[in-house]
């Protein structure tokens, strides 16, 4: 039997899944709303996962979000807003002196369709996939 491009892609988005099931309990998710948690915890993704804040200027969000983590993940949506909100997360983040994560975001937004443009939809794609491939449930990963 040969694999499809479905099964492919969602083995890939899996696999980058499980590196955020599997990280390290200290090391917290930043997105931009509660639609993005919401995606996540449906993902089964396990927190900490924050949203940002957005009562506070992005400089005391980071500056208060670096007493409480040491390293971050930042998973902000892939149109030019997000782009731009990662580009300055990071910034203000490293310069509090913790450990920034930016290359998983460009490696999730690099798997999905041009369509899916915001973390809200990842659940939604990935149902999909599993759909089309006939899994009704996430798989335990490997090992």
């Amino acid at each position: 039997m040969t694999r499809s491009r479905d099964q492919d892609r969602l083995d890939f988005i899996e696999r980058l899944l499980d590196e955020l099931r599997e990280r390290e309990a200290d090391v917290a998710i930043i997105v931009e709303g509660s639609r993005d948690v919401t995606s996540l915890d449906a993902l089964d993704v396990p927190g900490p996962i924050i949203k940002i804040n957005v009562g506070s200027s992005l400089l005391n969000f980071c500056e208060s979000v670096a007493r409480e983590y040491a390293s971050f993940i930042i998973l902000t949506d892939w149109d030019r807003t997000g782009k731009q909100l990662a580009v300055r997360l990071e910034e203000l983040l490293r310069s509090t002196g913790v450990e920034v994560n930016v290359i998983f975001r460009r490696r999730l937004g690099g798997s999905l369709p041009y369509q899916i443009h915001d973390v809200e939809s990842i659940h939604g794609h990935v149902e999909r996939l599993r759909n089309a491939v006939g899994i009704k449930e996430r798989r335990p990963p490997p090992g």
